[in-house]
């Protein structure tokens, strides 16, 4: 993954351009912000026909609707019903050549049980176009003009590697100097005198073959507010899980965090679900896995079960990969989720729209 001093100067170099990007759109260490403007597009039935999934989305790029309703986002905000589909298009026009760009939601948007893109944030080289994204929220929320929806990332097209690694007599595969951490990489980079990994505690935590499986606390909250704002604090309930766990259901955003404090030193950590919960129908995660180079804290949690479903103290939750960074390091995340508490588990949007506004 590039970091945003490599962004820029492949902007230099012309390989990635990024029109209408926002002065501060690249202070994070490796992503870009970006931006949805004030219209959002939404169906008005139903039922939903694929066979015209090609033909709603023009209609989101071009901006002639024959499918779809065009939205206004006022100044003083919409409010997103919940499970409703809304279609929009980013500010920002993406090109690269050389590179792919990936979409990912922002946590903070995360914890409010708004996803962005949930299924397919990654694009592909020479990708040239306005993002198109979906955003669909949990309970009521009201959205904002402008506002940051998504970070973007950029990865490196790889070429055939000029080295090869044999592995039998049959087998061979090319050696690249970026990628994923292996299971025994990552332990590696927690053991070494200087760590650029660290996690704790490690009594629970399981080293996979390419990532690391971290645990739930026991405090959940939910939010009281029947209507949730990004531009507000969004009030709390909170609940202990139990020695018999804790029954959890559809409708409501639940929120947690890691049992694990983690700190990360010159490679990307990205959090994702793990797929014996996905398949019971529990998402740990609302589109927004990917973290930044520095990030120190909990990994906190957006949780949303489909069905009805027992949530276990002390339960493996989640699990982190570990990306390298292509390019100069001068700078670490300092954003609101940087060293937050682990008593705070609502979404600190809210700080940065009050303080931009």
């Amino acid at each position: 993954m590039l970091t945003s001093n490599e962004i820029k100067k492949q902007i230099d170099n012309g390989t990635i351009q990024i029109e209408n990007m926002a002065e501060d759109a690249l202070k994070k260490p490796n992503s870009c912000d970006l931006r949805i403007g004030n219209v959002l597009y939404v169906f008005d039935y139903e039922i939903v026909d694929t066979k015209n999934c090609k033909n709603y989305l023009q209609e989101v790029l071009k901006d002639q609707i024959s499918h779809l309703r065009r939205v206004v986002i006022p100044e003083t905000g919409l409010l997103l019903e919940p499970h409703k589909v809304y279609l929009t298009k980013t500010v920002e026009k993406i090109t690269t050549n050389g590179y792919v760009p990936v979409m990912n939601g922002k946590t903070m948007l995360s914890l409010l049980g708004v996803s962005v893109e949930l299924t397919n944030g990654y694009k592909t080289d020479h990708f040239d176009d306005h993002l198109l994204l979906s955003i669909i929220a949990s309970k009521p929320t009201i959205i904002y003009p402008d506002i940051k929806i998504a970070n973007l990332a950029f990865f490196p097209s790889l070429k055939p590697s000029n080295e090869i690694r044999k592995i039998d007599d049959q087998k061979s595969c090319g050696l690249y100097q970026s990628g994923m951490l292996s299971g025994t990489e990552i332990q590696k980079r927690m053991q070494c005198d200087n760590p650029d990994i660290i996690i704790t505690p490690q009594d629970n935590i399981v080293i996979n073959p390419n990532s690391v499986n971290l645990t739930l606390n026991d405090t959940i909250a939910i939010y009281s507010d029947p209507v949730l704002d990004m531009k507000k604090e969004n009030a709390t309930q909170k609940f202990q899980i139990g020695e018999d766990g804790m029954w959890v259901y559809p409708d409501e955003i639940y929120l947690g965090r890691t049992n694990e404090w983690t700190e990360t030193n010159r490679v990307v950590p990205m959090m994702s679900g793990r797929s014996s919960l996905g398949r019971n129908g529990l998402h740990v995660h609302c589109s927004a896995g990917m973290g930044s180079l520095g990030y120190k804290g909990y990994w906190h949690m957006g949780i949303r079960p489909v069905k009805p479903l027992r949530l276990i103290k002390d339960m493996k939750c989640c699990q982190i990969y570990y990306l390298t960074a292509e390019g100069e390091q001068d700078k670490n995340y300092q954003g609101y989720m940087q060293n937050m508490s682990g008593e705070q588990l609502s979404s600190p949007l809210y700080k940065s729209l009050t303080k931009k506004r």
